[in-house]
């Protein structure tokens, strides 16, 4: 959509502007003297990103998607049809985590997620790696070419291992980066070889299922919602890029019968895996971790067979079930806040004190899940339809896994707010964190009742994308 009061930018500035209105607010929260002037500027930064990223997505110049697996181009940076999409969402995720980060996790003696003393915390390095994160993680969505792709896979991680620095997480989180970056780069490179391009694909696909924590390789997942920062854990989790990458290469080359077929089992088998793992936890880190784990398999369920109902609903996944889990965790963390590590083998009470964050909690979980009404319900209804339709055996094994998940969120909310009253002096949410837990869940439920805003510019990418793919493969 082009209009006449704004000027004709080239596609690569109107990608460059909300990364660079990032960077800038990150550089400005590192030298902030202390975390509660870091939040104010990079609150600013994202708020800026995320006008010139939601700009760059109704009014930029977008084309394509252009990029193919199969292709090899010099460094090429932009925002199309698929990507553009998603670039506002990417932002949000941020912008709610800054926003709504505890004070205890942003500043002060006890900032780290362990629980020890962090001397690096009380003077903003916390918001300023979050933003660099964010605009890491936007400017992987703008890339055009593989190899661009391959280096900001490689440079996403960064502001995550800064972070990590000297805690217990930073080594698994070391290894889960360096394992997919490997496999992402060298597939990038091995496509050029026409003796070892066969060997491109499945290299990529497993450097996605390392980062997304598919199974087999979803352990890392639920140590690092536990030792890692929550907050930074829910902006580099969230956003799924793992799958965003699996939707434009993937689907873009659609995927053979027994390639599709992989990806059902392994979608299935890290849905039940991860939900029947998350209902048994101890600790609501962990625990979210799963859940975390098994609903980033619901992506894989609606691009395995390339159809543009399941693809469709896949990159819905992307932005509702990230919404609503950021918005879950921030409601955790703000529990957190006020108990200390949160135990689920015990009930807690505390509902009778802090109803508030009690409904926030459990409203939030469940529209994570597809509560009806929200709009993680109709990502996952149309994925649920392409699924039934196709394979009508994974249909039936998604509704139980969502329902093992569901049982795990309510497990959560009556576990932490349930249970004999107890009059533990705990304050309720601060106006702050009403403001964003009530303004993402007012987004989903709004976008779950009118859903086109976000259904049509989706359908669009994968036309783009799914519909010429399927055309041309029918007249061969």
């Amino acid at each position: 959509m082009n209009v006449d009061f704004l000027p004709d930018l080239p596609a690569w500035l109107w990608a460059a502007l909300p990364v660079a209105a990032l960077a800038l607010g990150s550089a400005f929260a590192y030298v902030a003297p202390d975390a509660r002037v870091a939040r104010v500027r990079a609150a600013i930064g994202a708020t800026l990103g995320l006008t010139l990223a939601t700009f760059a997505a109704l009014f930029g110049r977008l084309d394509g998607p252009t990029m193919h697996f199969h292709a090899w181009s010099p460094l090429s940076f932009g925002l199309d049809h698929l990507s553009a999409p998603l670039a506002p969402f990417v932002v949000a995720i941020g912008l709610a985590v800054v926003l709504g980060t505890p004070n205890r996790f942003a500043g002060g003696s006890v900032a780290a997620a362990d629980g020890a003393t962090d001397p690096r915390a009380g003077r903003g390095h916390y918001f300023a790696r979050l933003l660099a994160n964010v605009a890491l993680s936007l400017a992987l969505l703008a890339a055009r070419t593989p190899l661009t792709l391959a280096i900001f896979w490689i440079l996403s991680g960064a502001p995550m291992l800064a972070e990590l620095r000297g805690r217990r997480g930073f080594r698994i989180f070391l290894v889960q980066h360096l394992a997919s970056s490997t496999l992402v780069l060298v597939g990038v490179v091995v496509a050029k070889l026409a003796a070892l391009e066969s060997l491109a694909a499945p290299l990529l696909v497993l450097g996605i299922m390392v980062r997304e924590g598919i199974f087999p390789f979803h352990a890392w997942v639920p140590r690092f919602f536990v030792r890692a920062p929550l907050g930074s854990a829910l902006v580099f989790v969230q956003p799924q890029i793992g799958a965003y990458v699996l939707a434009r290469w993937v689907v873009a080359d659609p995927l053979g019968g027994s390639a599709s077929w992989l990806l059902d089992v392994l979608g299935v088998v890290t849905m039940l895996y991860g939900a029947a793992l998350a209902l048994g936890q101890r600790s609501a880190r962990r625990a979210l971790g799963y859940l975390a784990v098994s609903q980033s398999a619901l992506v894989l369920l609606g691009l395995a067979d390339g159809g543009l109902l399941g693809a469709t609903g896949a990159l819905l996944v992307i932005v509702a079930v990230g919404l609503a889990q950021t918005g879950f965790g921030l409601a955790i963390s703000a529990t957190e806040a006020r108990r200390g590590p949160l135990r689920l083998d015990v009930e807690s009470g505390g509902f009778s004190s802090t109803p508030a964050l009690a409904g926030a909690t459990l409203m939030l979980g469940l529209a994570s899940i597809g509560l009806p009404g929200t709009l993680a319900f109709v990502a996952e209804d149309l994925v649920f339809h392409a699924t039934l339709e196709a394979r009508p055996w994974v249909g039936v094994v998604m509704v139980l896994a969502t329902a093992i998940n569901g049982i795990a969120i309510l497990r959560i909310a009556f576990r932490l707010f349930g249970g004999r009253t107890r009059r533990t002096g705990e304050g309720d949410l601060t106006r702050r964190e009403r403001f964003v837990l009530g303004l993402v869940g007012a987004v989903l439920v709004t976008l779950g009742l009118v859903p086109q805003p976000v259904l049509a510019p989706t359908m669009e990418a994968f036309e783009h994308l799914v519909v010429p793919t399927h055309t041309s493969a029918s007249t061969h």
